[in-house]
Order: structure tokens, then sequence, then C-alpha cells
């Protein structure tokens, strides 16, 4: 994501977008797959930060149309030491190597030095790793891998709609999958 040019205010009981575009990849992944639950975890920030995520991810699992299409998703978010939990350790150094990618231009140009030869091939087994998200009816496709502008900010409120239409278009998608 793009640095904000102004600090980012999130209305109390309001899901920040990273969070809501996180909670909408996952229940993708999982539904494609066929998984039952996912767990969302996190490095703990502040315990009070970390309520208010944790209360935004159950308002908008609970009191939203769209987050109660949500079947994949366990409705309480665990959050967690990263200096004792390994998984989230090899978050942190992903989002690393993605932060450093991207603050190197390596999108842009070609890489200058060792190290980012190393980012570039670090980066690419990343991006590799990942899963685009089709959704066949809208012929939308959603990156499983993408940057966030400036632009993606914004709080996520209870009356949420994208500009693409990801409630209507995604909801229909959920139901048509699970009825089958």
């Amino acid at each position: 994501m793009d640095k904000p040019d102004e600090p980012i205010i999130v209305p109390e009981h309001h899901l920040p977008k990273q969070y809501y575009l996180l909670l909408k990849k996952v229940e993708f992944y999982c539904n494609h797959h066929h998984y039952g639950k996912a767990m969302m975890i996190f490095d703990e920030v502040h315990e009070d930060a970390d309520r208010k995520i944790a209360e935004a991810i159950t308002g908008f699992l609970f009191k939203t149309k769209f987050g109660r299409s949500f079947h994949h998703i366990l409705e309480m978010p665990l959050f967690v030491s990263s200096a004792v939990t390994p998984a989230v350790q090899f978050a942190d150094i992903f989002a690393g190597i993605v932060r450093h990618y991207y603050e190197n231009e390596l999108d842009q140009k070609e890489p200058g030095t060792e190290f980012q030869e190393w980012l570039v091939e670090l980066f690419t087994k990343l991006h590799n790793l990942t899963e685009n998200n089709f959704i066949p009816k809208s012929h939308y496709l959603e990156y499983g891998f993408q940057k966030m502008g400036k632009n993606f900010s914004y709080p996520v409120s209870e009356k949420f709609t994208t500009s693409d239409n990801d409630e209507s278009l995604l909801s229909e998608e959920f139901s048509n999958d699970l009825s089958e």
C-alpha cells in the first residue's frame, strides 16, 4: 500500500479497507478450495488497537450484507506476538521483502545491485505463490497479489460498496458456488 499523504482516520467500529480486502481474499480462497473455516491471525500491536480491529471485523461479518455472505472465516481474529509465533514471523519477513521491493522501485526498473537482484528473486517467488480470483459472471479478475494505492486508505463503513460493485457480484458468486 502506498503511504498516504495524511494520517488515516478510521471512525470507531469501521473496518479499515486493507482488512476488508484481506477478508475478501481469504473468503474467496477458502470457497474456491472447499476449505472449512479460516482463522485470521494478526501480529499484536497494542491491546486497544487490536480490540478495535477485532470488533470491526466482527461487525463487518455480522452487520453488513456482504460480510454475512462470508462463511469461511471464524468471526473473531486472534492476535499473537510475532516474536514467539513462527508463522507470523514468516509473514513479517514476506512483508519486508515486498516493502523493500517497492521502496527500491523494482517494479519500475531493473535491479542495480546484488541486494536488489536478490529482492527481485524473493519477490518473484512470493508472487508466484499467489492465486488470482476470477469472478466468471462479471468477468472481473482480482489479483491475488496487488499493490494498493492511496485511494485504498479510507475505511469501510457498514454501508460499504465498492465502485466495482463487489458486494453484489461477489455475493451472487458465493451463493452460486455454495449451492453447487
